[in-house]
């Protein structure tokens, strides 16, 4: 196997022993990865050295806040919402029995206890 020298000063280029896809170079520690690349014209198998990148450029996505539509747990329509929905429950619930006790009062209704 041939030895591989640092295509910006000559040097020798040894592996990481961090990253064993990476070679450095022992004078000027320029990181350089390697790719195997098939020649068509003689038919050998040939190594390209690209340079590896000191640091990757990356800036996270700010998140965006979401638009408050009032459904949200605390939101001001489901508040709403609970409040018509208790309402009707009690309705329900209670109010044949209001109801019957309204004309007890007004004197539609007899019972026995009257008569």
């Amino acid at each position: 196997m041939k030895e591989l020298t640092c295509p910006s000063c000559g040097g020798k280029l040894g592996s990481d022993r961090r990253n064993p896809n990476i070679e450095l170079c022992s004078q000027c520690n320029k990181a350089f990865t390697f790719q195997k690349i098939h020649s068509e014209a003689t038919g050998e198998p040939k190594l390209r050295l690209i340079p590896v990148p000191d640091r990757i450029a990356y800036e996270p996505l700010e998140k965006k806040e979401r638009k408050k539509t009032g459904w949200e747990p605390y939101g001001w329509k489901r508040g709403v919402a609970l409040t018509i929905l208790f309402f009707v429950l009690m309705f329900i619930m209670y109010g044949p029995k209001v109801y019957e006790r309204y004309q007890m009062d007004h004197g539609n209704v007899t019972t026995e206890a009257q008569e």
